[in-house]
This record gives structure tokens, C-alpha cells and sequence, in this order.
């Protein structure tokens, strides 16, 4: 069987209209609510490592990605961590205007490196202690690592954002997955 034959194959087992639909409505509204809650109060209730978290809410993944235990815990293990990192290797640095400069061996860029590299072994290890396992939360470790969201402040609102998701998930999307019964049916 030809490579396009097999995706094809592959892809036709796979796909549920009705399940993906669902999971692509429980997104929306997850941003929704957490985009509307970063417009009003101009805090960064939004980051990029909260993606994968919808996604795994959204799609019904396992308890073991997905129970609330994990994801907060996860989070709150990575915030925690980059942001020692942080201030012990980078403090001050912002990755994005390191990088801008394309000097090879900057210091700066090598300190961000050091702190990226600290923040994901303390994460790791700190999720495995706590059994927290999140994979998401590697990438927001790496945010506050990197300079991105490496306040005190922005680390709670990380926080406080990801509680927020999973209440809202718990409460909201589910209210409207039982109301509509549009909950997926086939976790992926």
C-alpha cells in the first residue's frame, strides 16, 4: 500500500465528525471565556502552553493528561520552576530581544539557555515527584524561563488561568456537552 493510501486508510479510521466537532466547539469556548477574561482586565490570562491543555480537555483525553490534579499541578509545578530558573540564570532577559541581535555565543543568549535548561530538568523531576505529569506544562516552563512571562505576578496569573480552564471545563463545557450531548465520544 502507496504512503497517500495509507494515510488515507489511516485517516478514515480516525475521523468522527461528530466528536471532532465537539472538541473543536469545547476549544472555542475555553478561549472564549479566557480570551475575554486577558481583554478585560489586560492581564495575560492567554499563553501559548494552555493550547495543548484545551486540546486535552477538549478531546477527553485520559485522566492521567487531563484530571485537574494534573493539569494545574503540572502548571503550577512549571511556573514555579521556570521562574527559579529565571532569576538564578536569566533575570532580566527577554528571549525575543536576545535573539534579535544574532550575536553567536552571546552571553545573554547563553544565560536564557542555561535558565530553559534548568526550568525543564526541574519541572521534570518536580512533576514526577508530585505526580503532576502535564506534558503542556514543559512549554510553560519554558515561557517563564525564557523571559516571557517571568514575573512573580504573570506566574500566578499562570496559575490562576489554568485553574480557570479547568473549572470552566468542568462546569461550563461540561453543562453544555450534557445539554447538547456533544461530548466526545471517543477520547484520542
Amino acid at each position: 500500500m502507496g504512503f497517500w493510501n495509507k494515510v488515507r486508510a489511516s485517516t478514515e479510521e480516525t475521523i468522527n465528525v461528530r466528536d471532532d466537532l465537539s472538541a473543536g466547539t469545547n476549544v472555542t469556548l475555553h478561549f472564549l471565556f479566557l480570551g475575554g477574561l486577558a481583554w478585560a482586565s489586560g492581564q495575560p490570562f492567554l499563553f501559548p502552553s494552555l493550547g495543548p491543555s484545551a486540546y486535552l480537555l477538549a478531546t477527553g483525553e485520559k485522566d492521567r493528561a487531563e484530571g485537574p490534579y494534573h493539569v494545574i499541578g503540572g502548571h503550577a509545578v512549571a511556573a514555579i520552576c521556570g521562574l527559579i530558573a529565571y532569576v538564578l540564570f536569566a533575570d532580566g532577559i527577554v528571549v525575543v530581544d536576545a535573539f534579535e541581535q544574532g550575536e553567536p555565543f552571546s552571553s545573554e543568549v547563553g544565560r536564557l539557555v542555561i535558565s530553559g535548561i534548568v526550568a525543564m530538568m526541574l519541572t521534570t523531576v518536580g512533576m514526577l515527584w508530585t505526580n503532576t505529569n502535564h506534558p503542556a506544562a514543559c512549554a510553560t516552563t519554558l515561557i517563564v524561563a525564557l523571559g516571557l512571562m517571568s514575573t512573580l505576578l504573570e506566574g500566578v496569573i499562570i496559575v490562576i488561568a489554568v485553574a480557570l480552564l479547568v473549572v470552566f471545563h468542568n462546569t461550563i463545557v461540561d453543562y453544555v456537552q450534557d445539554l447538547y450531548g456533544v461530548e466526545p465520544e471517543d477520547p484520542r
